[in-house]
């Protein structure tokens, strides 16, 4: 998630990653990527540290998809006016120079004022602007549709064995100490609707814009993504895009295989790729028909970052099997007409988009 130097490639989720899952853990149904099998929708599959994981699939509803498009001004400008809007050029794929990538971050709170919350590039606190109002109320929306299944995901977490937290001087997990902050209670307040972290879940949008030459398999980015992506709704709003898992049917890493996903317009997944590795390639498009798709992780503070950075494995793998669990059951989203009557009650932001300065750092020479 954050441009950490983690080993000899990073991706733009900060992560250690490899051109390809290596041989000795990972197998595959074909030689080809054509060949990879699709990846099972609402079953329960297993990342790596036999960390559970499911891909729940669905498509928005048509109405609300045109309503997103023509209320926001990004899925259709223009491509000079993508910083005005909040955007930044990135660089991800330097030996893929004709690859035009632009990222930009919003938030998903009903407050129409920017928060304070992370830059994903590079950790830095920076105030994030509020998404355009449609956008808002749609995961406004689907965090209200979803109250008693968030809660119960809240429930179960605060019944998981008492945890601790790692010592603040030393990540290792065999080095514990008791802590007053209990991991389950930070965690559950996360997904509970009444929690006093506020509106974080699919608070933070990541609006990710492609075209130009397209990223093939051979040059995909394998990658797990931070732990603000325990719980990550990402919807396709332009275009089209291939998501590649590496997941088994099994919870032994030895079982991994690779699945696909081939994503279009209106398709939305709800997952948490945060226990599982992972990767999106690209075809070659014109600006008139780039693939734009939307990534609503939780919306963390440093003070939470850093403590989330203490939770051990076995705690997440705990957490892994509750999130799965819960996607199994499945999600419901949002209609056209329940996003329309929270976009009324939103007030419109009216300040600046385009982002400071050294909102770049670390997007500049950002390769892996």
């Amino acid at each position: 998630w954050f441009h950490l130097k983690l080993g000899p490639r990073i991706s733009s989720m900060g992560q250690s990653s490899s051109k390809k899952p290596t041989q000795d853990t990972t197998v595959t149904a074909g030689s080809t990527p054509s060949e990879f099998p699709t990846t099972p929708h609402g079953t329960l599959m297993y990342g790596e540290l036999s960390r559970a994981c499911t891909v729940m699939f669905g498509n928005l509803d048509a109405d609300l998809h045109k309503h997103l498009l023509d209320e926001t001004a990004a899925f259709t400008c223009a491509e000079g006016r993508m910083v005005e809007l909040g955007f930044a050029k990135c660089v991800d794929y330097p030996s893929l120079p004709d690859h035009v990538y632009y990222e930009g971050y919003f938030h998903s709170s009903r407050d129409s004022r920017p928060v304070e919350s992370l830059n994903p590039r590079n950790g830095r606190p920076f105030n994030k602007p509020p998404a355009p109002k449609a956008l808002r109320a749609m995961y406004i929306a689907f965090r209200e549709k979803n109250k008693a299944i968030l809660s119960e995901m809240a429930r179960k977490i605060l019944e998981l064995p008492q945890a601790t937290l790692l010592p603040r001087e030393c990540h290792l997990e065999e080095q514990y100490e008791t802590q007053e902050v209990d991991p389950r209670k930070i965690i559950a307040d996360m997904f509970s609707p009444e929690g006093s972290a506020g509106e974080i879940l699919c608070g933070d949008l990541a609006i990710q814009v492609h075209c130009g030459t397209g990223v093939d398999y051979d040059h995909v980015a394998w990658h797990r993504d931070s732990i603000n992506s325990m719980f990550h709704f990402a919807t396709s709003i332009r275009g089209k895009r291939d998501l590649y898992s590496s997941l088994s049917h099994h919870p032994e890493n030895s079982k991994l295989q690779i699945f696909v996903d081939r994503l279009q317009t209106p398709n939305i997944y709800i997952s948490s790729p945060a226990f599982f590795r992972h990767a999106v390639s690209y075809p070659e498009k014109s600006w008139e028909d780039r693939t734009i798709a939307i990534q609503a992780r939780f919306l963390l503070t440093r003070e939470l970052l850093n403590t989330l950075a203490r939770v051990s494995n076995d705690f997440k793998t705990q957490v892994s099997h509750i999130v799965a669990e819960a996607l199994c059951k499945g999600f419901a989203l949002p209609s056209f007409k329940e996003v329309i009557e929270v976009e009324e009650t939103l007030g419109d932001y009216d300040g600046p988009l385009k982002v400071d300065e050294n909102y770049l750092d670390g997007i500049k020479n950002h390769f892996y």
